[in-house]
C-alpha cells in the first residue's frame, strides 16, 4: 500500500513538472521572452547609421580638413521610442545605442526589438551626434541639454502591430538640421577660446512629426576651443539648427573670444540661405578687422558629405 507521504511526494513533483513546461513555453531558445497571445515583437533595423563624416569642431577636435572626404563614421548615438498613436503617450523606455556599442557588438548596433501588444503606434528613432542628453517630452518635443542642436537624423512613422506585421522592418534615417559653416582660410590667433554663433531664426527644438521646429526664435551657440586642438590656417566651425520650414534666411553675427569671453573678432553675415540637409559654407579671412558685415553672393554645388552646399562668396 501506497503511503501518503508518496501521494504528497509525487503531487508535489507532477506540479514541479508542469511548472517547468510552462517556463519553457514562455521562453525562446535563446533565453528572450516569447510574445503572449495578442502581443508582437518588432525588430528595427537602421540602414544608415554610418554616415560620411562632416563633424568638425562643432562635436570634437578634428577639423574637416583632418577627415578623408569618403570616410565613413558612425552616428555616436542611436536612439528609438514608441509612442501609443492616438494619446501620444510613450508605451516603453526609449532604448539607446551608442557608439561604444557598435564598437563591442557591430552587428547588433543599429537594431532596436521591442514587444508590445496589437495597436496603432509611432515608432521614433535618433541618430545624432555630440555629448549632450536628448531630451523626448513628446515626438512633438524633442530638444537636448544646453539648447543644443546636434547634427541629428531621425525616422518616424505611424505604424500598426497585428498578426499581419513584417516583424523585421528595415529603415533609412532623414538629415532634418540646417548648417551653417565657416571655413576660416587665414591663421587662427592662438588666444581663440570659442567661437559664438547667435541667428535671428530657426530653433533648438524638433517636431519629429513635421521635421521642423514649432520654435523659430534663433539660436545662440558656443563652439569650445580644445586645449590640445592645434589651430592652423582653414579650420572649420559648424554650427545646426532645426528650421521652421524647408528654407529660410537668418542673420548671423560670429565672435571669436578669448579669456574671459573677450570678443577678437566680430562678423555679422546678412540672409544667410539655410535650408534642412544643406550645409551653407563661407570661406574667407575671419580673423582681420574690416568687412565687419558680409552681404554675400551665392552659388550652388555638389558635395559629397551633405545633399547640398550653398557657398558664400566674399
Amino acid at each position: 500500500m501506497v503511503s501518503n507521504n508518496c501521494f504528497k511526494e509525487l503531487f508535489l513533483l507532477l506540479i514541479s513538472f508542469s511548472l517547468l513546461l510552462f517556463s519553457s513555453c514562455q521562453s525562446g531558445v535563446d533565453g528572450t521572452a516569447v510574445p503572449e497571445e495578442g502581443q508582437g515583437t518588432v525588430t528595427f533595423s537602421v540602414t544608415n547609421y554610418r554616415q560620411i563624416s562632416f563633424d568638425d569642431l562643432s562635436s570634437s577636435a578634428a577639423t574637416r580638413s583632418d577627415i578623408p572626404t569618403d570616410h565613413p563614421s558612425t552616428l555616436a548615438h542611436l536612439l528609438i521610442a514608441v509612442f501609443d498613436f492616438e494619446t501620444g503617450q510613450q508605451v516603453c523606455s526609449p532604448i539607446q545605442h551608442d557608439q561604444k556599442d557598435y564598437t563591442k557588438q557591430h552587428d547588433t548596433y543599429p537594431k532596436f526589438t521591442v514587444t508590445l501588444p496589437y495597436g496603432h503606434y509611432r515608432v521614433l528613432v535618433l541618430g545624432y551626434n555630440g555629448s549632450r542628453t536628448c531630451k523626448i517630452a513628446s515626438a512633438n518635443h524633442i530638444s537636448w541639454d544646453d539648447n543644443y542642436v546636434p547634427n541629428t537624423f531621425i525616422y518616424c512613422e505611424e505604424f500598426t502591430l497585428d498578426k499581419n506585421t513584417d516583424l523585421d522592418q528595415k529603415i533609412t534615417l532623414q538629415h532634418v538640421v540646417a548648417a551653417f559653416c565657416l571655413e576660416t582660410e587665414d591663421a587662427t590667433p592662438t588666444e581663440l577660446k570659442k567661437m559664438r554663433f547667435c541667428s535671428t531664426a530657426g530653433g533648438t527644438v524638433l517636431d519629429a512629426t513635421t521635421g521642423f521646429t514649432p520654435q523659430s526664435t534663433g539660436r545662440t551657440s558656443e563652439i569650445v576651443i580644445p586645449d590640445n586642438h592645434l589651430l592652423g590656417i582653414k579650420d572649420t566651425f559648424t554650427v545646426y539648427l532645426f528650421l521652421p520650414e524647408e528654407q529660410i534666411s537668418a542673420d548671423y553675427t560670429v565672435q571669436a573670444l578669448g579669456k574671459n569671453d573677450a570678443v577678437l573678432f566680430e562678423k555679422r553675415f546678412k540672409d544667410v540661405p539655410l535650408r534642412i540637409n544643406t550645409l551653407t559654407l563661407w570661406q574667407g579671412n575671419f580673423f582681420v578687422e574690416e568687412a565687419e558685415e558680409v552681404n554675400a553672393g551665392l552659388s550652388l554645388y555638389w558635395d559629397t558629405q551633405w545633399a547640398d552646399t550653398v557657398t558664400i562668396s566674399h
